[in-house]
């Protein structure tokens, strides 16, 4: 479990857009900047932590390269309950109905 997932930081989730993802990493800079106490912290499942203007830039600039952010929306999806069981049969769909058109029937 990681609770410091650019996801969590920045509040938002796995399926956030580009653009909702700088929207959000510039509002909190910007509460940031007037002194806000709701910047300084965030929820996610794992519990509150803290958060300074360096984790939201950091999450930003995580989530603009598109290998971290699949990465990380991966990990938050399996984590908000998508469930690995999901995730698994949604990619091995494809191969089962290769075996079945096969005539394969399985054990």
């Amino acid at each position: 479990m990681y609770p410091h997932n650019p996801f969590y930081v920045l509040e938002l989730g796995h399926d956030a857009a580009p653009g909702e993802i700088e929207r959000q990493g510039r509002k909190l800079l910007g509460l940031f900047e007037v002194g806000s106490t709701k910047a300084g912290t965030y929820t996610c499942p794992l519990g509150t932590f803290e958060r300074d203007e360096t984790m939201v830039r950091e999450a930003m600039a995580a989530l603009r390269d598109p290998r971290r952010r699949a990465k990380e929306s991966c990990l938050v999806s399996l984590l908000a309950g998508a469930g690995e069981e999901t995730i698994v049969r949604e990619q091995d769909s494809p191969l089962e109905d290769a075996f079945l058109a096969g005539g394969y029937r399985g054990l």
